[in-house]
C-alpha cells in the first residue's frame, strides 16, 4: 500500500500555536494545538514537540513544513542566533512614545510603507530599544518575526516573507525592498534584517532533530498568517474578500492600487502584498474581536467545577470556552444591545486610540448570555462596517465574504456574520485555515502558489428575516461609533 503524502502546517498566533498533518487536499491528519510561549526557546521546543506528536499519531513524517504566524511579533537574535530578549509582541505598547515621536510626514510614510506610525510596529520597537535597551540593539545580528525564527530553527537558515517584512514599518512596498533611511532611524542596516523569499520558495532544508521527522524535507515560510489562510480559502482576485477571525479580526479586499495615503490615514487602513506579490492587499483590523469575547468570559464563566477551597485557581482559556455553548444556549437573535468592542481603542475605519468598550440597551431581562451574543453582534456590525468602507475606498463590487479562522466552530457568531453582511457568505469550516493553508502551500515548494489547492468553503444560508431585523441595529452601532469619544 503507498505511504500517504503528508504536509505540515504550523501556525503561531497570538493566543495558540498550532501544529498541523494535513494531506494533499487539506484534510487533518493529526493536530496539537498549546498556549504560544513568550519566550523563544519555548516556542521552538512547543513547536518540535509538536510536530513529533503528530508524526506519531500519523505513522510517518511530513514530506514538507510550511510556517505562518502573527506579523510584527519578533524577536533580536545574536551573532549566534541565540535570542537576547523575550518575544517582543505586536499588542505590547511599550513604544507608543517612540511611534509617536517618529519625526516622518505621515502621508509620505504611508506612500512608502503603506502604513501608519504604530507601536507595535517592529521600527517603533526598535526606537525604543535604542533608547531603553541600546545593549541589545548593539548586540543584534539579526531581527526575526516569530515565523523566520521558527523556521531558523529548523533550518539554520533565516528568511522572511514578504508580506512580514512589509509589516516593520521600514519597508518600502514598491521597491520590494527595507528603506535605509528608516531603518537609519534605529541605527539599523539592511543586512541585519532577513531577506525575503517567496511563499514557496524553500528556506531549506531541515537540519534540527525531531523525533519521526526525516531531515532533508523542504522547510518554506508560507507568510503572515491572515494572508495565509485567505489565500488557501480561494481569496485570490478582486470581488473576493476575506474576514479573517482570531484574537484579532482583519478584513481584507484585494485590489488592483494602493489607496491615497490621506484616504488611508484617515481611514486606518493599511495596506499589504498580496501572498503572490501580484496586487495590493487593503486591509481593516479590528485588535480585540476574539480578544473581546475572551475578556467577558473571564468575566462572566463559570469558576470550574475543578476548583476546590484554598486550591482554587483561575478558569483557563479552553474552561472559559468550554462554558460558552451553555451561555450562548437560548438567546434570541438579534438581542437588542448594541455594543462597541473596542477594548484597546479602534483603528478602523474611524482611528480613535482611546476609544473603549460601550454598551446600550442592556436591561434587567438579559442574560450573560444576551451580554455575550451582542459582543459577538458588536464585532460582526463593526467588520461589516470595515467592509463597507474597504470596497468603497478600492472601488471593488464585493461578491462574496469568505470567513475563516476559530471562531467558525461558534454557530451563533457564524449566524450574525452571515446575517449582518451584505453579500453572500461562505464559511471555511476547518478551524485551523491557517495552519492547513500553511501545509498547502509547503506542498507546493518550489512551484507555485497558483496551484496550491483550496480549502473546502460553506455556504451559509441568508436568513432574510434575521437580516432585516438586524438592519436598524447597525444603523443604531454606525450612530453610536461615529460619534466622537
Amino acid at each position: 500500500m503507498a505511504r500517504q503524502a503528508l504536509l505540515a502546517g504550523i501556525d503561531v498566533g497570538t493566543t495558540h500555536v498550532k501544529v498541523g498533518f494535513f494531506d494533499e487536499r487539506g484534510s487533518c491528519v493529526a493536530s496539537v494545538r498549546q498556549a504560544t510561549p513568550r519566550e523563544l526557546p519555548g516556542l521552538v521546543a512547543a513547536v518540535s514537540g509538536a510536530l513529533a506528536e503528530c508524526a506519531a499519531r500519523a505513522g510517518h513524517g511530513p514530506d514538507a513544513i510550511g510556517i505562518a504566524g502573527m506579523a510584527e511579533t519578533g524577536v533580536p537574535l545574536d551573532r549566534s542566533g541565540r535570542p537576547l530578549t523575550p518575544l517582543l509582541w505586536w499588542n505590547d505598547p511599550r513604544a507608543t512614545r517612540e511611534a509617536a515621536m517618529l519625526g516622518r510626514d505621515a502621508e509620505a510614510l504611508y506612500a512608502l510603507t503603506g502604513r501608519r506610525a504604530d507601536p507595535k510596529a517592529p521600527l517603533a520597537k526598535w526606537l525604543w530599544m535604542r533608547a531603553h535597551s541600546p545593549d541589545v540593539l548593539e548586540s543584534m545580528r539579526w531581527w526575526a518575526h516569530v515565523p523566520d525564527a521558527v523556521a531558523y530553527a529548523l533550518t539554520g537558515r533565516l528568511r522572511t516573507h514578504e508580506t512580514l517584512a512589509a509589516r516593520t514599518l521600514a519597508y518600502d512596498a514598491g521597491a520590494g525592498a527595507y528603506d535605509p533611511d528608516l531603518l537609519a532611524l534605529a541605527g539599523l542596516r539592511a543586512e541585519q534584517l532577513p531577506p525575503t523569499a517567496w511563499a514557496v520558495e524553500p528556506v531549506g532544508p531541515l537540519t534540527a532533530q525531531v523525533s519521526g521527522v526525516a531531515a532533508g524535507v523542504p522547510v518554506v515560510i508560507a507568510g503572515h498568517d491572515h494572508a495565509v489562510g485567505s489565500w488557501a480559502a480561494g481569496v485570490r482576485r478582486p470581488g473576493d474578500v476575506a474576514d479573517s477571525l482570531g484574537t484579532a479580526e482583519a478584513v481584507m479586499v484585494l485590489s488592483e492600487s494602493r489607496p491615497d495615503p490621506r484616504t488611508g490615514l484617515a481611514l486606518g487602513i493599511t495596506t499589504d502584498p498580496s501572498l503572490d506579490g501580484a496586487r495590493t492587499v487593503v486591509v481593516g483590523g479590528l485588535p480585540t474581536s476574539g480578544a473581546m469575547v475572551d475578556w467577558l468570559l473571564g468575566l462572566l464563566a463559570p469558576e470550574g467545577g475543578s476548583r476546590e477551597g484554598a486550591h482554587a485557581r483561575p478558569p483557563d482559556a479552553q474552561e472559559k470556552y468550554d462554558a460558552l455553548p451553555g451561555l450562548l444556549g437560548g438567546v434570541r437573535l438579534p438581542t437588542g444591545i448594541v455594543v462597541e468592542p473596542y477594548l484597546r481603542g479602534r483603528v478602523a475605519p474611524a482611528p480613535d486610540r482611546d476609544r473603549r468598550v460601550t454598551v446600550s440597551g442592556l436591561g434587567p431581562e438579559h442574560t450573560p448570555g444576551d451580554l455575550l451574543a451582542a459582543a459577538i453582534e458588536g464585532t460582526c456590525m463593526h467588520a461589516r462596517w470595515m467592509l463597507d468602507e474597504l470596497t468603497a475606498v478600492t472601488g471593488t463590487a464585493p461578491e462574496r465574504l469568505v470567513v475563516l479562522g476559530g471562531q467558525v466552530r461558534i454557530p451563533l457568531w457564524m449566524r450574525v456574520k452571515a446575517a449582518v453582511s451584505p453579500v453572500p457568505v461562505e464559511v471555511v469550516p476547518a478551524g485551523d485555515a491557517v495552519c492547513a493553508g500553511a501545509a498547502l502551500i509547503a506542498g507546493q515548494a518550489g512551484g507555485s502558489l497558483d496551484d496550491v489547492p483550496l480549502l473546502p468553503r460553506e455556504g451559509r444560508p441568508h436568513d432574510l428575516g434575521l437580516a432585516a431585523a438586524y438592519l436598524p441595529l447597525y444603523e443604531r452601532f454606525l450612530a453610536s461609533a461615529r460619534e466622537p469619544g
